[in-house]
């Protein structure tokens, strides 16, 4: 049973935090001028565009990206071809970058723990003029099933044109060992094979060499040992490369070759030479000797890429490919990962149906906490499917499976039964449902809906309904009249991941929206960010005056909470305030009072 209410939630007494607007911060104010002095006047594109920032998605299962409504004002100096897949971004990526997003997200030594795990990069993007563009790319990934990034939502910021080298503070740093160079020397080397013309470009292989079963060494034996094997191994492989051969610390338990002048025939016999040398025998740690395994993914120039951080990409989907299989050695296939990603697709969307079946579907509920009070103001329900085996699973795994297999209403009706008994069990509990456009789209809805809420008198008070703004790009006057609807029966409306630029502050009076959830990519890194502060504060300066509620979301330390609360933001969420939970038969608990 869900039981206690959202008041006996607080672990400290009321803060008193103040809620009044803050006038513009001085460092932003002076790179905005005037932006803020007439507020009706500011729609969330024109913010957007202010600080050169645009919002993304990429789904790295089928490599679709899309961007944020103003995407054609901030990136149109780019191909507009190149930036529809993940693939054709990258190609867009300076020659001798030393990272990228792609890169970033591999490179994490991270781990998605339900709310995903964050990942910066400073790069250079080539222009359609030849100009190269300083960028900035903050963001977090999300992980599938198997605990493998598939998804990444970010917000990227062009900082200015005709930058320097994009290295700093982001290389990895060569080991000790001789014959082991910097990542930054290695992308240097390829970019400098990769710059022939046409016809003179030269045949060689990227290898990523991931050593298999590093983590159990170092929670076994410890940190020491696990860099005695990456030693023992950097070693082997460096005695068995030739003078014209590189090898490069990439990262955590990986390396990076570049195997010079070998083409598509001799590539294979040549990595399966070199790595049969790495793991011929067990390397030595003081508590034991370790067993080595060697698994490499592969791409070949010029056939998979045109420049360092394609063929790395490319590397890295050839290793993935050697995690579900027998084989050591994978040698990148184009179309390989996208044929593997339908079939998992069709094992994930049996799953989800027999999850549905089965009532293993559940509810995790996290805090919307007041800054005023220091109070949970309601939880928002988080969709997670329980596995057979009893572990829970979030929504980036399989949520983007189900919208392609026509599963949304299906979960929004389980979703919206059972908070709605959850609610029926605890008089108090006020929740916000998520709604997908699908389900909005389904004719049928509305009645079960107010079917439903019929079944539970005075829970429709103490609902919200949550929408994503991308909704509101479609039939605006179908949207307004269903919505009115629903709000009639007494239910609040909450836009949720605000701030990609579809929605107009109009648009958001039209549609009746009481509260607005600003899009945590603007969030994570507030405390540190002017651009970010500056467009946070005027979100919530525009949404007070037309009397809509403010939520920031991806809330991670006190510091963004002390932020977010100076600029006017009426509730917060993030794990800091609380993190998601599946009530047993005890009270929801871990809020954080705010103060």
């Amino acid at each position: 049973m869900l039981g206690g209410s959202p008041d006996a939630l607080r672990l400290r007494p009321d803060s008193g935090a103040p809620r009044h607007m803050q006038t513009a911060n001085a460092d932003v104010a002076a790179s905005q001028p005037g932006l803020a002095e007439a507020p009706g006047a500011m729609q969330p594109r024109d913010i957007l565009n202010s600080v050169r920032a645009v919002l993304y998605d990429w789904d790295m299962t089928n490599d679709a990206l899309a961007w944020g409504a103003n995407v054609g004002e901030v990136l149109s100096a780019f191909p507009a071809e190149a930036l529809t897949t993940g693939a054709g971004f990258t190609g867009l990526v300076g020659a001798e970058c030393v990272t990228s997003r792609y890169l970033a997200i591999k490179s994490s030594n991270l781990r998605d723990d339900g709310a995903g795990a964050p990942y910066r990069a400073n790069y250079r993007l080539r222009a359609s003029s030849g100009a190269d563009v300083e960028v900035e790319d903050i963001g977090r990934w999300f992980a599938d099933a198997h605990g493998r990034p598939a998804r990444a939502h970010g917000v990227l910021r062009v900082l200015c044109a005709d930058s320097g080298p994009a290295f700093e503070g982001l290389e990895i740093s060569a080991m000790a060992e001789r014959g082991v160079c910097s990542r930054a020397r290695l992308v240097g080397a390829i970019a400098k094979l990769c710059s022939g013309g046409r016809g003179r470009r030269a045949s060689f292989a990227v290898l990523i060499v991931d050593v298999d079963g590093l983590k159990e060494t170092n929670l076994r034996d410890g940190y020491d040992a696990g860099d005695l094997v990456l030693a023992s191994v950097a070693r082997r492989l460096g005695r068995n490369l030739r003078g014209a051969d590189l090898l490069a610390r990439y990262a955590g338990g990986k390396f990076a070759i570049l195997l010079a002048a070998v083409d598509a025939e001799h590539a294979p016999t040549a990595i399966r030479r070199l790595i049969a040398s790495g793991q011929k025998e067990p390397a030595s740690s003081p508590a034991r000797a370790v067993g080595i395994r060697l698994r490499v993914g592969a791409a070949l120039a010029p056939a998979h890429g045109e420049n360092a951080q394609m063929l790395l990409q490319r590397a890295e989907e050839a290793l993935e490919r050697t995690a579900a299989s027998h084989e050591n050695i994978a040698i990148f296939q184009p179309g390989a990962a996208q044929a593997e990603a339908n079939i998992s697709a069709i094992g994930l969307a049996d799953e989800i149906l027999a999850a549905l079946n089965e009532r293993r579907i559940v509810l995790a509920y996290q805090p919307v906490v007041s800054t005023r009070s220091g109070k949970p103001q309601f939880f928002e329900a988080l969709l997670r499917i329980r596995g057979l085996d009893g572990a829970l699973c979030g929504p980036a795994a399989y949520l983007p499976v189900a919208e392609r297999a026509g599963l949304m209403t299906q979960i929004d009706h389980r979703v919206c039964e059972l908070a709605l008994r959850h609610m029926k069990e605890n008089a108090e509990l006020r929740v916000a449902i998520n709604i997908s456009v699908a389900t909005l789209r389904d004719p049928a809805w509305f009645e079960r809906f107010r079917a439903a809420l019929n079944q539970t008198p005075g829970a429709a008070q103490r609902l919200i309904v949550e929408i994503v703004e991308t909704v509101a790009i479609g039939d605006v006057g179908a949207l307004t009249e269903l919505l009115g609807k629903v709000k009639a029966l007494g239910v609040r409306i909450a836009m949720d991941d605000f701030g990609a630029g579809h929605t107009s502050f109009r648009n958001l009076r039209a549609l009746g929206i009481d509260i607005v959830k600003i899009d945590g990519a603007f969030v994570q890194n507030i405390a540190r960010s002017a651009d970010d502060r500056f467009f946070v504060r005027t979100l919530a300066e525009l949404a007070q005056h037309l009397g809509i509620e403010t939520v920031a979301e991806w809330v991670e330390d006190a510091e963004a909470q002390k932020t977010l609360t100076a600029l006017g933001i009426d509730c917060l969420q993030g794990f800091y305030l609380g993190r998601p939970e599946v009530p047993l038969d005890a009270p929801i608990a871990g809020a954080r009072a705010v103060g």
